[in-house]
């Protein structure tokens, strides 16, 4: 029995009929509804228009990437900004306190100088706590154990401690303390002011990336000088 060849190709185009016709068909389970998809991930990757779709997606990453790492950076230096300003203030303010006349006629006197004090100090602990340079926030902690330590004699003249490192101060308590308590620790280099401006160069100087000295503060020029801060320090107590 022959076959002959007409009737071969007419077999052949049946077949790819039932192939490509059949769209619900399938082979082994396989559903060739997906032919037509991988047809087209294929041509779409020939042409490069798949390469200019991922280009274009891992782009806009990268730009919410970069726009995140940007708003960080502004915030960290927004934070550094604050407690190099503020340790500025509280330097300047503890610094002060060493010059005052601790007398009873000079009391009132006495008292608005050392508010001011405790306002700088509240506002350096609380920026220098949220800084991002960890010797910035170092420098906090060692502040406030050092303040810590002393709260008995502070609460005596007024002064206490908060839960959030700030402190308080009570005028009338503190108006009603001791000259020579007053004086334990508002005067001279081994008093807590003392301690406060030394921390707070300490903090000044971590928060400006290093640099070591804090006399530019007062010399007016926006230069540094080569005194550091611990030899500005012992000059004024």
């Amino acid at each position: 029995m022959s076959i002959s060849l007409s009737g071969l190709t007419a077999g052949k185009g049946d077949i790819y009929s039932g192939l490509l016709g059949s769209a619900s068909s399938s082979i082994g389970g396989m559903d060739l509804m997906g032919s037509s998809s991988l047809l087209s991930d294929y041509a779409s990757i020939k042409n490069g228009s798949y390469g200019k779709m991922l280009n274009a997606y891992y782009a806009k990453l990268r730009a919410v990437e970069d726009e995140d790492s940007s708003s960080k950076s502004k915030s960290t230096q927004a934070a550094d900004s604050a407690a190099s300003s503020s340790a500025n203030a509280a330097y300047k303010s503890a610094s002060a306190l060493n010059s005052l006349d601790y007398s009873e006629e000079n009391i009132d006197k006495v008292y608005s100088k050392v508010s001011a004090f405790i306002k700088d100090y509240n506002s350096m602990i609380t920026s220098a706590t949220k800084s991002g340079v960890s010797s910035v926030s170092q420098q906090a902690n060692y502040l406030n154990n050092s303040t810590y330590a002393q709260y008995k004699l502070l609460a005596s003249v007024g002064i206490t401690m908060n839960a959030d490192r700030t402190l308080s101060i009570d005028e009338e308590t503190f108006k009603k303390a001791k000259v020579g308590t007053l004086k334990t620790l508002f005067k001279g280099s081994s008093s807590f002011a003392s301690q406060v401006a030394d921390r707070a160069s300490q903090i000044y100087r971590y928060a400006n990336s290093g640099k070591s000295s804090v006399a530019n503060l007062y010399n007016g020029t926006g230069s540094y000088s080569s005194i550091d801060s611990s030899s500005m320090l012992n000059s004024i107590v």
